[in-house]
Formats: structure tokens, sequence, C-alpha cells
């Protein structure tokens, strides 16, 4: 009589919900070792490491998790939060919004001065200064990344004149000269009083000869040719 000696019953592992990595490794040696049926079946369940279990907080700490992590698209949209973003009318810049720029880069006396039409130049000079050669260098870039952003067709990409100078920088905006200067250079050469009243009471322009003054003179029309009747532009620099 012929006896079958085929096995009734195969043995899979155990469905492993939770296990150190000790364990896991002991696991996956016990699965190479069984037959390729024993095999397919305990490939049918997931083994769960340690590493792998996501941290699932109550929801006071799930609120205060929400509350702190940072937005990376609010953080990238906070630099631009209040400023107007289109095109001024007058140019790329309106005044105002130029104003509102330099508040938000905390620069000191934002200085604001009418140029008469007559001098061809622009329609405002703007005066203010940095508190260090950083603080001066990222508001020029500030104000430059800006104006791509405000600019159309046919606006020019200004340049940052002088930004290796640790005393002053100046930017052409079209209808706007801006001028940026260190505390120590502003107050020497006074900026302000050579366009506000005029180069017959300023005390640089009566000096025989600046060859630092001629580098101020290179940015802008000279007022010793057509008197500078600047007048100051009131708007809301308290």
């Amino acid at each position: 009589m012929l006896i079958s000696r085929r096995p009734r019953f195969e043995v899979f592992p155990p469905r492993v919900l939770h296990a150190t990595n000790g364990a896991v490794e002991n696991q996956e040696v016990a699965r190479e070792s069984l037959p390729d049926s024993g095999r397919r079946r305990a490939e049918q369940y997931k083994v769960f490491r340690d590493d792998e279990a996501p941290e699932i907080f109550d929801v006071e700490e799930a609120r205060h998790q929400e509350q702190h992590l940072p937005d990376e698209s609010d953080a990238a949209l906070d630099q631009y939060y209040g400023l107007n973003l289109k095109r001024g009318i007058r140019g790329v810049f309106d005044i105002e919004d130029l104003v509102e720029l330099l508040r938000k880069e905390n620069v000191d006396d934002i200085f604001v001065c009418y140029v008469p039409e007559d001098l061809k130049y622009v329609d405002h000079l703007v005066v203010c200064s940095g508190r260090s050669y950083r603080h001066m260098i990222s508001t020029a870039e500030f104000v430059r990344r800006m104006f791509k952003i405000k600019r159309t067709k046919g606006d020019i990409l200004p340049r940052i004149e002088g930004d290796k100078s640790r005393d002053w920088m100046a930017m052409d905006l079209g209808n706007i000269a801006l001028h940026i200067f260190s505390p120590r250079a502003r107050e020497e050469y006074d900026l302000e009083s050579l366009w506000a009243i005029g180069p017959k009471y300023d005390r640089e322009s009566q000096k025989p000869h600046n060859p630092y003054g001629d580098l101020f003179m290179a940015q802008v029309p000279s007022p010793s040719r057509r008197a500078a009747k600047g007048r100051n532009v009131e708007i809301g620099l308290a």
C-alpha cells in the first residue's frame, strides 16, 4: 500500500503588525527560508517599522504645530505686503509708491524734492539714509526688484550706481532720481540744500573744488547752470 507523504499543512509566518528593527530582520530571514507559496503569502503583509510610523498629535498639539509652522507662500508674499505692484502713472514708480517702499525698508530721513520741468531731468529727487552698507545695498536691490515687477515693455531696468561705495548709491528710475547715503556722507555733502535752496546757499557748492562732488554732479543737472527752484513736496512724510 502506498502512503502519501505530502504534508497536510504548510507553515506560514505570523502576521507582524509592529516590531523592532531586530525583530524585522529576523522576520525577513525567516521569509527567505519559506517555500515559494509561503513566501508569496508572506509578502502580502507589510511590516511596520518604528521609524516609519507617523507621529500623531492630540488636538492641542496639532493646533500648536499648525500655528508655528512657517507658510512658505506667505513668507514669499510678505515682503511685498502693502506695496503697489502695478506700474505707476508718471513712471514705473509714482512718488508715493517709492516713499512707501522706502518706509518699509526702514531707511532714515526721507527727503523728497520737486524738480522743475524746465530742467528736463526727472520729476522728483529722493534722498534717504541707510544705517549700514548692508542696509543701503539691500534697499537699492529691493527697489530694483520692485521696478522689475512693476515695469512694462519699454521700461529699462535701472542700474545701482556706486553699489560698491559705502557712502553713496544712486538709481535713475526714469521719473525719480533716488540717492541713498550713509549718515556721515549725507551730512557732509548736504544734497538736500543744493536742490531745495540752490547752490548760492549750499556750503559745498561754495568750496573751491570738491572731486567727490563731481560724482554727484554726474548724476544730476548742474544747478550752477540753472538755478534749482526745487521745493519740498508734501506727501505726508511725518
